[in-house]
């Protein structure tokens, strides 16, 4: 039950960090997306999968090793990645945006 409840702590000081708002200003939807791939007596890596777009953001644990309150941030592929803004995510706000204009301009 303790591992449990590190996990929470952790995935919720995940959420909160500056990377994780980056990826979601950028378009990528990574709502209940979190895996954790790795355990120790601290999580030390997490990855979330973009609804949209399918891409793996790799989050990794810079204190894991003290046992500190977890200090996340995007790996170096990840971060790269980030460059890109979800290319998926606007086609899919356009075509919602083209299904409202279609529901009211339908003669």
């Amino acid at each position: 039950m303790e591992r449990g409840k590190e996990f929470e702590k952790s995935r919720r000081r995940l959420i909160a960090s500056a990377d994780f708002a980056a990826l979601g200003d950028a378009g990528h939807d990574l709502k209940d997306g979190v895996v954790l791939t790795s355990v120790s007596d601290a999580p030390f890596e997490m990855s979330f999968k973009c609804l949209n777009c399918a891409a793996v953001f790799w989050f990794e644990n810079l204190s894991w090793e003290n046992r500190r309150v977890a200090a996340w941030r995007l790996n170096d592929e990840s971060r790269a990645a980030l460059a890109n803004s979800c290319i998926a995510a606007a086609h899919v706000a356009h075509a919602r945006v083209g299904e409202v204009r279609a529901r009211y301009t339908h003669p």
